[in-house]
């Protein structure tokens, strides 16, 4: 299901075998399974996962060396992008919490 490095079960944070049953063994666009992501994504799962794709902002507080405070205010001010989970927890990509780390570490 990996096609471009874009691998949907990572983002679904599941096995390949119930990423495919989660959509219904069709193609989607990244911002497609994001959607779908959203509902179904277990975030309580990955909370000690490094590899996750996504990341709450306790774990952006780590990966950003700023407590979790600065973050809230961060996400509250909207300088970090992110989502909100239909469970209400705010969630953001792995990879743009480490860009905007690798510009504050310079």
């Amino acid at each position: 299901m990996t096609t471009d490095g874009f691998n949907p079960a990572l983002v679904l944070g599941c096995s390949e075998d119930e990423a495919e049953m989660l959509l219904v063994g069709r193609r989607m666009t990244p911002g497609e399974v994001e959607s779908v992501a959203l509902t179904t994504y277990q975030w309580w799962r990955h909370l000690r996962d490094p590899r996750s794709y996504w990341v709450t902002p306790s774990q952006a507080a780590r990966l950003l060396h700023l407590s979790p405070g600065a973050v809230r205010r961060l996400l509250e001010q909207d300088r970090l992008p992110h989502v909100v989970h239909s469970s209400g927890v705010l969630l953001m990509r792995r990879h743009e919490v480490q860009e905007v780390a690798d510009r504050l570490n310079g």
